[in-house]
């Protein structure tokens, strides 16, 4: 799987299909952007600050006190970011910033490499617009995590290595706050963008790029979070689990799970009000497998990716989640075409 998620096109270029009535989708696309990613990035930008707050207090006063609130306020904020991370969709695309804020998995070492070599650069970081134009690789929450757990850096000791690390939380805390204010301040239907000439709903179109998003993001978590580090169907390498050093990999996944069903039941009417309406046992479906992927998920013991378990054991452990989750896959897909909703190629799989 190449970096994860990657961008898809949200540029319109084809006739969406006639709806009933004007304002069909208003419910749960209003809930969704309101209960779901406004609040969601309000949330994130609260935690990113605060993380800001406490590194820049370690900084001042390097000890093994303050460096586990920094470390606490970092796992605070990277379960936070597991509540949108769904969506690369609108204010996130800008700047590469859905990238930025985590850039995983990175199988070759990457962030370490850039980081090592920017310790060594402080005044480039001072550079007018330097941000902006970064690499995605030292931005955001897998260079943070790096800072603060992997062995090469000791923001305990080194002043460069804590000088890096303030910079890197106060922009991450920068944008996700611009995210959060640009998200306020828009509408999801903004973000659509049909080509000359073509009559597009932007309201469905919207909700359409959200499933899609949904869906694929559903997807990454089965093969990217849990099937790959596990060697589900090949070779084991739990260096590839998400947040693998902060031991954050197994709740990133449970954040995940919870955020789904928030999806489906945002708005009046909901996304599974509507379903229920016109496709019963169909919703009912999604419904049980959803909840039954959040029961499943806090079944895995609290070790369970880095715990001394031996592959046969991880793998067996995760086939009920797996089964739970690709079922949930096939019962959205089926909902959301059955629902007029036109889903392609998911853009997050596949090497």
């Amino acid at each position: 799987m190449k970096q994860f998620p990657k961008l898809i096109s949200f540029a319109i270029g084809f006739a969406l299909p006639v709806i009933t009535y004007a304002g069909q989708w208003q419910g749960p696309l209003n809930g969704i952007v309101n209960d779901v990613i406004k609040s969601g990035y309000e949330t994130y930008a609260t935690s990113a600050q605060t993380l800001q707050t406490a590194t820049a207090e370690f900084c001042a006063k390097p000890n093994p006190a303050n460096k586990e609130l920094a470390q606490q306020a970092f796992q605070h904020n990277t379960l936070d970011w597991q509540q949108v991370q769904w969506l690369n969709f609108g204010p996130v695309t800008y700047f590469m910033r859905y990238y930025a804020f985590e850039y995983w998995p990175d199988k070759k070492g990457v962030t370490q490499r850039q980081l090592r070599s920017l310790a060594q650069q402080p005044d480039k970081m001072d550079a007018p617009k330097f941000w902006t134009s970064a690499s995605i690789a030292v931005r955001g929450l897998t260079a943070i995590e790096s800072l603060m757990y992997h062995p090469d850096f000791t923001p305990l000791t080194s002043p460069e290595h804590c000088h890096l690390l303030t910079k890197v939380t106060q922009h991450q805390y920068d944008s996700a706050k611009a995210v959060a204010k640009q998200w306020q301040e828009s509408q999801a239907q903004d973000w659509i963008f049909a080509e000359e000439g073509t009559q597009v709903d932007n309201e469905h179109a919207a909700l359409e790029q959200m499933l899609q998003q949904w869906l694929e993001h559903m997807s990454a978590v089965k093969d990217a979070k849990l099937e790959n580090p596990i060697g589900y169907k090949g070779r084991q390498n739990l260096k590839l689990a998400e947040f693998y050093r902060s031991k954050l990999s197994l709740p990133s996944i449970q954040a995940n799970l919870l955020s789904y069903r928030k999806i489906y039941h945002a708005g009046k009417p909901s996304l599974y009000d509507i379903a229920e309406q016109q496709y019963p046992q169909l919703a009912d479906k999604l419904e049980n497998a959803l909840s039954n992927n959040q029961k499943l998920a806090l079944q895995l013991p609290e070790d369970y990716f880095w715990g001394e378990y031996n592959q046969a054991q991880r793998t067996k452990m995760a086939q009920p989640l797996i089964n739970s989750l690709s079922n949930s896959q096939t019962y959205l897909t089926q909902l959301v075409t059955q629902l007029g909703f036109q889903i392609g190629f998911n853009s997050r799989d596949g090497d």
